[in-house]
């Protein structure tokens, strides 16, 4: 039986739909073009301020509702405080019962805490729907200043941290002197390494804007160096410790000059007796 022969496979070429291009590019133009005119429309709002009050709009609205959704003020927790006035801490988050909870700004309202004389740090956060929490690290206060017949305790920074009402129930040391307070952590620090030392000094005084002088217990005044306070720190502790100094009957121990002491008794010598012509000889 004689093969039949198939027919061969015939390659059609399509012709390019030119219609469905162009509907193409007329959807591709049509996306552009509203690009465009939102664009446009956005910027001639922005231009006239219509975009920002449109926001501002929507901004309260979402804010109202909020609100009578439950997310509101209703409790202030504060971890931290100790010294300062919490009706003072209040004022300065300007914080009120009932106000929208997204609504303030916590940010700016951290900075206005730490702006207390007491607040080091501060934290502030939402804690949703009704609670704002503030964390404060307050200041420490490492002296009592006396200023004008004044009180008030300062930091390690020299930071006035308030007035002191009753000063005579601090147990911190006492500085005096107009600028004390830049310089008290540093004699403070230099006279904690002699704790016998400095468990008898009374009040430390910033003479001349330059130097210090310290009262001893005992009443002794002692006149430390411009320089080299560590120094002549450990030449009184050396002092004491072999001889007694500060037991004994001194008014002033000098140590402005560079190891040297100078010692003034607080109750001089008599002077030896004149002698007389006899006495002499003649």
């Amino acid at each position: 039986m004689p093969a039949l022969n198939a027919p061969q496979p015939r390659t059609v070429r399509r012709q390019p739909n030119r219609h469905a291009g162009a509907v193409k590019w007329a959807k591709r133009g049509a996306k552009l073009a509203l690009v465009a005119a939102v664009a446009w429309a956005g910027f001639m709002g922005w231009r006239s301020g219509r975009l920002a009050i449109m926001a501002e709009d929507v901004s309260t609205r979402f804010i109202a509702l909020s609100v009578a959704g439950g997310f509101r003020i209703e409790n202030v927790e504060v971890v931290g405080r100790e010294q300062t006035d919490p009706k003072a801490l209040l004022a300065a988050a300007g914080l009120k019962r009932g106000d929208p909870i997204l609504a303030f700004n916590p940010e700016a309202v951290r900075r206005q805490i730490e702006a207390l004389s007491w607040v080091a740090t501060a934290a502030v956060e939402r804690r949703l729907p009704d609670t704002v929490a503030i964390t404060i690290v307050e200041r420490k206060p490492i002296a009592l200043w006396q200023h004008n017949d004044k009180f008030a305790l300062i930091d390690a920074r020299g930071d006035n941290l308030g007035p002191v009402a009753d000063a005579s129930s601090s147990a911190l040391p006492l500085i005096v002197g107009g600028d004390a307070p830049t310089h008290a952590s540093a004699l403070l620090s230099m006279l904690a390494t002699h704790p016998d030392l400095a468990k008898r000094v009374q009040a430390s005084s910033w003479i001349g804007s330059r130097r210090w002088d310290l009262k001893l217990d005992n009443g002794i005044d002692v006149k430390l160096p411009e320089d080299g306070v560590a120094e002549a720190l450990q030449q009184l502790a050396d002092a004491e410790a072999s001889s007694r100094i500060l037991e004994r009957d001194v008014a002033v121990i000098d140590l402005r000059l560079a190891g040297k002491m100078i010692v003034r008794l607080a109750h001089e010598l008599p002077a030896p007796p004149a002698k007389t012509k006899t006495q002499q000889g003649i």
